[in-house]
């Protein structure tokens, strides 16, 4: 159980790290958003069992749609960037607003 955390914790890290490193693409961004959804989520579901308690697993199914969400905005909003700017640099973004 405590490698289970210490490998979630360590993932999350490494996520974050990434995102302060690589912000200037959004797919890398996206992918260590995601990272850090899903280990919440194995950690969420990890105190659900240890507690014996449904209202947490379903919380966490909950925390898996909108991760599912987030990810369909995330890349529906790369395909646009990429297909009218020919890049994928968050720079690109502000030229959305015109």
């Amino acid at each position: 159980m405590q490698l289970i955390l210490l490998v979630t914790s360590f993932s999350i890290i490494s996520a974050i790290l990434s995102i302060f490193y690589n912000k200037n693409f959004l797919l890398s961004i996206l992918i260590a958003l995601e990272l850090i959804i899903l280990n919440l989520v194995i950690l969420n579901i990890i105190g659900s069992f240890s507690l014996n308690n449904n209202l947490n697993f379903s919380f966490s199914l909950f925390l898996l749609t909108l991760s599912a969400i987030e990810a369909s905005i995330g890349i529906s909003i790369l395909a646009l960037i990429s297909r009218n700017f020919n890049t994928n640099s968050i720079i690109s973004t502000n030229l959305l607003k015109n």
